[in-house]
């Protein structure tokens, strides 16, 4: 929510911009000001309809069940779709500026590094898996209602089970 609100302020700047850059308050008119603020509304108007669709979608955000995990709470990890617990080496909490992330590493990166590719540009992918093969996936708890170190553990306890 907090994202359409900030997206929607920057519309609005934009949009202003936009109308000052197009000569309607002072009759000059601004080219190259106009042709780039007017870009970046339409990517901002993108992203809102996006985020507006997505609060539509009741669906859980992390699904732990006997085979593995599946997460919608960052890109990575819904690009990576179910991962199997038996390919989970090591999950650990960190700190990242204002949040705190729950990092899955996972092992078996011949499988999980062409889902994440179909899904997210190779730009996200590159080096993504480190000289181990394992690759690091990252969750925030910071779209759920619960906190990353509830998180954590509901993880720990699920893994220790399967």
């Amino acid at each position: 929510m907090n994202l359409i609100l900030i997206c929607t302020a920057l519309l609005v700047v934009c949009i202003a911009t936009f109308l000052y850059s197009i000569g309607l308050f002072d009759d000059q008119v601004g080219i190259k000001l106009a042709v780039v603020t007017g870009i970046f509304s339409a990517i901002l108007v993108i992203v809102i309809i996006k985020k507006l669709l997505t609060l539509r979608d009741q669906s859980p955000l992390v699904i732990l069940s006997n085979e593995g995990i599946i997460s919608k709470v960052t890109a990575v990890s819904k690009a990576s779709g179910l991962i199997f617990w038996k390919d989970i080496i090591d999950v650990n909490l960190e700190k990242v500026g204002a949040d705190t992330l729950v990092t899955l590493t996972v092992e078996n990166s011949d499988h999980y590094l062409p889902l994440i590719k179909k899904k997210l540009s190779g730009m996200v992918t590159n080096g993504l898996a480190d000289a181990n093969g394992h690759i690091p996936i990252s969750l925030t708890a910071s779209e759920l209602n619960i906190d990353a170190q509830e998180l954590y553990n509901v993880i720990i306890s699920f893994k220790k089970k399967a």
